[in-house]
């Protein structure tokens, strides 16, 4: 008892306290985070293909709506945008495959010459075939791993897609009943939290269409950019710049790298160094020009806060993170103006909305 009145009669400065409470708090937030990550990992095989119906039910759930202002039962215009949304995934994913194996051969021969180049520089003699000798070692065993994880998980992906495929069927069919179930189970007078939800929504829809538009954007100057310096497998490196737009950063240093080192193989080091200057134009330059076109004031996001979270949730979720973690953080701002729209601190506010 004397060392707690003691203890009281300490004078902590107001800026001491503060800063206490803020560690508590923070400490307290990264728990109930961190138990979210967890749970989140142990129920994943639901988890993703949710997050991928719920993603694309955004998307498509506008289509579905025309369907039925034209008189279309909902269930069976459900039934065809979920059949129309899978064949334009298949159709895509055919040409993408269909571009990169019938070329092949053209494009390891181009790396070849790019690898052999670089050894003929080094000048190893005696060893001119280390580096493609290396190359194809360190193919063979990324193959290997990449078919061996492939077929382990073969069956979860089946069951995944599967999954998704029923799940993004019942959203567009039953879209308005779910998100108004949702809307009222925030915590949020009704009218705010459908719109807190309509603005996730419309940031998965903007950001979709401004990628879209950014990628073939990028896909068209890289592919006159290869033509006009006569780099093979123009129309391959424009697929493969177009698709990969859909992944921030990352993307585009892949699609770059291929590229570069295509232009590089094909045309040497001169070749090399336009091809990446297109590139970096394409992803640079011409995005900034186009991005606000594309993406108006839907995200409200800076550049470097999209670099940090979308390099944040790839190092934590991988790919779905580098995808989702752009508009995910964009609904969440758009929440955070919806709410602060509404002056929810007053005395009353919930309650006059019946909460």
């Amino acid at each position: 008892m004397g060392a707690q009145r003691g203890l009281a009669g300490v004078d902590v400065p107001a800026w001491f306290r503060n800063a206490g409470l803020g560690a508590w708090l923070l400490l307290g937030i990264a728990g109930v985070l961190a138990l979210l990550l967890v749970l989140i990992a142990l129920v994943a095989d639901v988890a993703i293909p949710l997050a991928i119906a719920a993603v694309l039910a955004a998307i498509l759930v506008p289509l579905a709506d025309r369907l039925e202002r034209w008189r279309v039962p909902r269930w069976l215009g459900a039934t065809f945008v979920l059949i129309l949304a899978l064949s334009m995934i298949v159709v895509t994913i055919a040409v993408v495959i269909n571009g990169l194996t019938s070329q092949s051969d053209e494009i390891w021969a181009q790396m070849e010459a790019s690898l052999k180049q670089v050894d003929d520089a080094a000048s190893s003699d005696g060893a001119s075939g280390g580096l493609v000798d290396a190359a194809h070692e360190v193919v063979r065993v990324l193959t290997s791993g990449a078919l061996g994880a492939l077929f382990s998980s073969a069956g979860s992906l089946v069951v995944g897609s599967v999954l998704a495929m029923f799940m993004l069927l019942f959203l567009l069919k039953d879209w308005e009943q779910i998100v108004g179930w949702t809307a009222g189970r925030l915590g949020l007078p009704p009218a705010l939290g459908r719109s807190v939800l309509d603005g996730t929504v419309n940031a998965f829809r903007g950001y979709a269409a401004g990628l879209t538009l950014i990628g073939a954007a990028n896909a068209v100057v890289v592919a006159i950019g290869a033509l006009v310096l006569g780099v093979p497998l123009a129309g391959t490196i424009a697929l493969v710049s177009f698709v990969t737009s859909y992944v921030p950063y990352l993307g585009a240093f892949v699609s770059g790298a291929f590229a570069v080192l295509i232009a590089y193989g094909s045309g040497g080091l001169g070749d090399a160094v336009a091809m990446l200057a297109i590139v970096l134009l394409a992803n640079n330059t011409i995005q900034n020009v186009v991005e606000p076109f594309a993406f108006g004031t839907r995200l409200r996001l800076h550049p470097l806060a999209v670099l940090l979270t979308v390099t944040t949730a790839t190092l934590l979720f991988g790919v779905m993170g580098a995808i989702l973690a752009a508009p995910l953080t964009s609904a969440a701002v758009n929440a955070y103006h919806a709410l602060r729209s509404e002056d929810l601190t007053e005395s009353g506010s919930f309650a006059s909305d019946g909460l």
